[in-house]
């Protein structure tokens, strides 16, 4: 009995020898194999590409010379590196951001990553970049238009992929005719992806802030009453008001205007705020022409 037990141990140790030395594989190594690689694939569609790696390594583990595998390793790997670098941009953009730097934000989306970055957000239209993980909580976001060569930063809270709650709406550019930055912020209450509820809208050219003003904003529009504060030529500080519906202004006639002694353009025109001195004496309007009729945040109008 001792001799057939060890001839059949002697047995199995050779059959085993036999299975390392062909590189066999047995059904439930593939099957393991097969468990790390989705595994692999669900953390890499979560941004865990650390993890996804290390599943990765797992799945190799068990079917060394699986090629498809080695491959699918490779490709994850590139795709790791990638994303790293994407994710360092996003990252960059966050904390420029946070510092209202206009003009590091457009020195990095002009950097050989970030112009990398965007050539592939373009494909989806945007990418996004939670530090944390998942696509809810606080994230920034790189959005890119096919209707214009525009690139627009969102940095702020998200639900499923989509701004809701507060966040900063980010837009720079020097592509202006003496070559100043271009800036354009708005900050404030965001839902179903859009901006609705009430904001800060900040808009500067070079040294110059053309805008500085909180609004009530539906859908990206502006819309409710609001004041009008003027210098003219003389130093006199003038006052005056508006209104805004779905982010257009109330019109005053041009009747309105020769009523009241104003000369009415021969430009396409919108009167939209008498001004005023502190005595309460008209001293001038403001006109809007009609390439500025719509106000709100940018790209939602």
């Amino acid at each position: 009995m001792r001799k057939q037990s060890k001839f059949a141990t002697a047995g199995v140790l050779a059959a085993a020898a036999m299975m390392f030395v062909t590189g066999c594989t047995t059904d439930e190594q593939r099957a393991a194999a097969k468990e790390f690689q989705q595994q692999a694939e669900y953390y890499a569609e979560g941004n865990s590409y650390d993890e996804a790696q290390k599943a990765m390594d797992q799945a190799l583990e068990q079917t060394p010379k699986d090629k498809e595998l080695q491959e699918a390793k490779e490709k994850l790997n590139q795709e790791a590196d990638e994303k790293k670098r994407y994710n360092e941009v996003m990252e960059a953009a966050r904390q420029a951001i946070e510092e209202d730097d206009a003009e590091a934000l457009n020195k990095l989306q002009k950097s050989k990553n970030g112009r990398a970055l965007i050539r592939m957000a373009g494909e989806e239209g945007k990418y996004l970049y939670f530090p944390d993980g998942g696509n809810s909580g606080t994230g920034i976001g790189l959005y890119v238009f096919e209707d214009c060569d525009c690139k627009q930063w969102y940095f702020g809270e998200y639900k499923d992929g989509k701004r809701e709650g507060d966040g900063v709406w980010f837009y720079v550019s020097d592509r202006t005719d003496d070559g100043s930055l271009y800036q354009e912020v708005y900050d404030g209450q965001w839902s179903e992806d859009v901006p609705n509820g009430t904001g800060h809208q900040t808009i500067v050219l070079g040294d110059k802030v053309d805008t500085d003003q909180k609004f009530k904003v539906k859908d990206g529009l502006f819309y409710g009453n609001y004041k009008v504060k003027d210098k003219l030529e003389d130093g006199t500080v003038v006052t005056g008001k508006y209104k805004l519906k779905k982010g257009k202004y109330v019109t005053i006639s041009d009747k309105e205007l020769e009523e009241n002694n104003f000369a009415v353009p021969e430009e396409p025109h919108l009167a939209i705020a008498f001004l005023y001195n502190k005595e309460g004496e008209i001293k001038s309007c403001t006109m809007v022409y009609a390439e500025d009729v719509t106000r709100g945040v940018k790209h939602f109008y």
